[in-house]
């Protein structure tokens, strides 16, 4: 620690001159009062500034100022003179400059002389006489006085704060009241707690002060100081300064003020700092002052940090600093076993802070308090961790040892220069844990009283419990494979599942349920995890053993492909066929791997042509009936073209599935092969089918090839050979006739068989003959009006009128050449030229650009009567070519649409 004395500058101060009565800083406002009667306020946060106030004192009687009070707040200003006159002043008024003083009229009255103060509230104060009266007075209310105590000696000091406690000074006796509620009640009803007297000393400057919860008085033999945040008594086991502990001096201690831990003594002219932890002095010197200045007193203001510490004379004030007070006093704290409070310094290096927690640790250690003891080794690095960890080891305190391994631990993470041996310790934790877990379990399994049994299974829950909240808090230290093979070694497996789900091994705990055989929690975890990975690689043994749920949870799982899982569900489809064979005709068996694979087709459209193709062998091999069959076939049209069609195919004719194959062989137009199996296999009405497809509507060749195929098969195998017959001729739409059939009949069919459809033939050919003879009938007649037609056209002709004009420029039609058209208009050649280009009809316009192009050229000749069949082609103010102007203006011209503007 390192003290400085510094002068403050008062030159400015005129009035002054050897004339300072008293000083008082609160609140970082400094106060000092001349005995003229002049009070000075500077805020220091503001020094420049200094306010003035004279109080109205009564100059011919000689009245002076003789000393001044501020409370806490630094509101209020109580000013004492020497007529035991009593004055309040509002400081902030007087900061202001408006500033207004209120005598104290009651207190007045009493002819009291103040020589102890301490303020209960903001306006209410304790104040102590030199005729052995205690007053409280209130200044809230017109500065009342209540009489608390009195006693036949001055009263040196008092003090009262609710949460330290009472005290009250008087002579040689000392009184402390612990537990305090109000002055009134305290003062007056209530006996001290504690009463101490001590040899009479004469009469000196200030005897007591406190602050907080420290406080001190002076002694004849020396100074007494205490805490009173002690459980014994406060009295008792405070520690005394004596006086010949200090340097020699005809001079007594005028004040003296209480910092944390130290003593700052005013003795003449000479300023003492004694620390109070071994009371050695650790700054004395002397203030040099003129011959007829005197030190007076000291003044300190606790609201600053650190608290602010004056020294003022009758014509100077000087500030004494404290540097650093805190610095070694951890040392002298960790002496007297004061750990906590040596913690609790300010500015401690952390080397400092760990020998602290050493020695505390080495303390509790020794009372066997091993627990603490772990904690602060923990926090500590004195010392190697193994170290400390061997004396819990050879205590057999393995509670112990797992908090000091917790603690080091705690204090480790968030490095990571120390990651390895965060590993380290956090292994050593869990294995701790597991010894812990062994050992309660052996206890348990050898226990046979039922209430010591229920203790173990408490212990063991604890344990567990601390365990589980070890591994959740400190996952970051933790290294998965060390843990994992520490718990399988102990065969925790409880606990190895629980510290997977903390670390979120998915994929380890969805192995571990697999080797358990327990697919709920399996499919669980798949789909937790959402891994397409992990899906194929336990697709078969999960869909093999819980087909529903896991093709349920496959639904589930985003981004698989189920082209992957083909060999699962083959395999599946397998024990499926088994399990199809075994069971009962009514029971009816799911396949669970066809429902994913139709459900993936359904949902997503671009599937591989493998799962179609999967699908369609399952639908095939999977069940019997022509049902099913024509389900297949549906499936098979509602996705055509995304499977493989001969794969199908050979599928159809290994298992017999005959109508599929007819269908396929349909698709891939061998519609002979189509008709020839299905005549092999007696399915007319299939080949039927194949024959009637709209594919043959372009190739009635091979339609009529396939109906007498079919038509054969019939004759060959039907009964009824009149009724067959029938039969052919109307399913072929007639394709077949009768002349077609002759040479299928056998030698042994009878005419009467054949009369009926004999006589139908010849009657329908007859009626075809005839409609064809009408039909060329009514095509002469028509060749006869179309020649008449072309003839009257060679006749006809327009008459005009005189003055008929063009219907585009208006002028006189005869001038030049012209066109009159059927529908009445009339055009000259270039006007009807110019209309045309003009128009949209891109076709005539090429043309007649053409027609141009030659004459310019005169290189190739035109043929003008070409040229007048495309101008007469058509009229131009009633055809298309008027009817594509629609979207165009009516007025091109801008003049004349200007000409229209209203």
């Amino acid at each position: 620690m390192n003290v400085i004395i510094e002068h403050v500058q008062l030159q400015f101060f005129k009035e002054i001159e050897n004339n300072i009565s008293s000083l008082q800083v609160k609140q970082n406002i400094m106060s000092f009062a001349l005995k003229s009667g002049h009070l000075f306020l500077i805020d220091l946060a503001t020094p420049s500034t200094v306010a003035r106030f004279q109080l109205p004192l009564l100059a011919s009687n000689h009245e002076k100022i003789l000393n001044i009070w501020m409370n806490p707040n630094g509101s209020i200003l109580l000013a004492k003179t020497n007529f035991a006159k009593y004055f309040t002043c509002p400081v902030p008024s007087i900061l202001e400059g408006h500033g207004k003083c209120t005598p104290l009229k009651q207190l007045s009255k009493k002819n009291c002389d103040i020589i102890s103060i301490d303020w209960y509230q903001e306006s209410q104060f304790i104040c102590g006489t030199a005729e052995g009266i205690l007053y409280l007075v209130d200044l809230s209310a017109d500065g009342s006085v209540i009489k608390l105590h009195s006693s036949p000696n001055p009263i040196d000091g008092v003090a009262f704060s609710p949460q330290t406690g009472a005290f009250l000074v008087s002579s040689n006796t000392i009184m402390f009241w612990k537990d305090v509620k109000d002055p009134s009640t305290t003062f007056t009803k209530t006996i001290p707690n504690e009463t101490e007297q001590f040899e009479h000393i004469d009469k000196i400057g200030k005897k007591f002060t406190y602050n907080e919860q420290t406080f001190a008085w002076i002694i004849k033999s020396g100074i007494v100081f205490g805490n009173t945040d002690i459980a014994g008594k406060v009295l008792t086991s405070a520690t005394i300064l004596l006086t010949v502990e200090l340097p020699q001096s005809k001079h007594r201690i005028k004040d003296f003020v209480l910092t944390k831990y130290h003593l700052i003594l005013l003795r003449g002219s000479e300023v003492i700092v004694v620390n109070q932890l071994n009371n050695k002095i650790v700054f004395q010197e002397t203030i040099w002052v003129q011959e007829e200045e005197k030190l007076t007193g000291l003044a300190v203001d606790y609201s600053q940090t650190p608290p602010t510490i004056w020294c003022f004379s009758s014509a100077n004030i000087y500030e004494i600093i404290l540097q650093d007070e805190n610095s070694g006093m951890w040392k002298l704290l960790c002496d007297q076993k004061k750990f906590d409070e040596a913690l609790g310094l300010k500015g401690l290096h952390h080397l400092e802070r760990d020998q602290i927690y050493e020695e505390k640790g080495n303390y509790l250690f020794s009372e066997n308090r091993l627990a603490e003891a772990a904690e602060c080794f923990g926090v500590s690095t004195c010392t190697s961790t193994s170290i400390s960890a061997l004396k819990f080891l050879d205590n057999k305190d393995l509670d112990s040892l797992q908090m000091f391994l917790t603690t080091k631990l705690h204090c480790l993470k968030g490095t990571s220069e120390n990651q390895s041996q965060s590993i380290l310790l956090s292994s050593w934790i869990v294995w701790n844990y597991m010894q812990q877990l062994n050992e309660i379990d052996e206890c348990i399994n050898s226990e046979q009283k039922p209430q010591n049994l229920e203790n173990w299974h408490k212990r063991k829950s604890l344990v567990n419990k601390s365990l589980e909240d070890f591994l959740s808090s400190n996952v970051d230290c933790l290294d998965k494979e060390t843990i994992y093979q520490i718990m399988s070694n102990q065969h925790r497996k409880n606990e190895i599942m629980f510290f997977a789900n903390v670390i979120q091994d998915h994929r380890f705990i969805l192995s571990y349920w697999i080797r358990s055989n327990n697919w709920y929690e399996s499919l669980k975890v798949l789909v937790t995890l959402q891994d397409p990975e992990c899906t194929y690689k336990y697709a078969t043994i999960l869909l093999v053993n819980s087909p529903d749920s896991t093709v349920s949870t496959w639904m589930q799982i985003r981004e698989l492909n189920p082209s992957e899982l083909i060999h699962p569900i083959l395999t599946y489809f397998t024990n499926f066929q088994k399990q199809r064979q075994l069971a009962s005709s009514m029971q009816s068996l799911q396949n669970y791997g066809l429902n994913y694979l139709k459900w993936c087709i359904e949902e997503h459209d671009s599937c591989d042509s493998i799962i179609y193709s999967t699908a369609i062998y399952m639908m095939i091999a999977g069940f019997d009936g022509e049902e099913k069959e024509l389900e297949t076939i549906n499936f098979m049209e509602d996705h055509q073209g995304s499977f493989d069609l001969d794969f199908v195919l050979r599928l159809s004719l290994k298992f017999d599935k005959f109508q599929i194959s007819i269908y396929l062989y349909s698709k891939l137009k061998l519609y002979e092969d189509a008709v020839t199996l299905a005549l092999d296999k007696n399915l007319v009405d299939s080949a039927k089918l194949v024959a009637s497809a709209s594919e043959l509507d372009v190739n009635e060749t091979l339609r009529h090839k396939l109906w007498l195929q079919i038509a054969k098969k019939m004759l060959s195998s039907g009964n009824d050979v009149k009724q067959t017959i029938k039969s052919i001729i109307l399913d072929s739409n007639e394709i077949l006739t009768m002349r077609d059939l002759l040479p299928l009949f056998d030698e042994f069919t009878t005419v009467a068989n054949l009369k009926e459809e004999l006589v139908k033939s010849l009657e329908r050919h007859n009626q075809e003959m005839l409609q064809i003879s009408q039909e060329i009938k009514n095509s002469i007649k028509i060749k006869k009006e179309i020649v008449e037609d072309i003839e009257s056209l060679k006749q006809r002709y327009q008459v005009l009128e005189p003055g008929a004009s063009c219907d585009c420029c208006g002028q006189v039609l005869q001038t030049r050449k012209f066109f009159v058209f059927p529908c009445g208009h009339n055009f000259h050649t270039d006007c009807l030229i110019k209309e045309i280009l003009d128009s949209t009809d891109f076709t005539l316009k090429s043309k007649i650009e053409t027609f141009q192009k030659g004459l310019s050229n005169k290189k190739a000749p035109v043929d003008a009567k070409e040229l007048d069949k495309l101008l007469s082609s058509k009229c131009c103010l009633c055809s298309d070519i008027k009817i594509n102007t629609i979207d165009e203006p009516l007025i091109e011209n801008e003049a004349e649409a200007a000409a229209w503007a209203i």
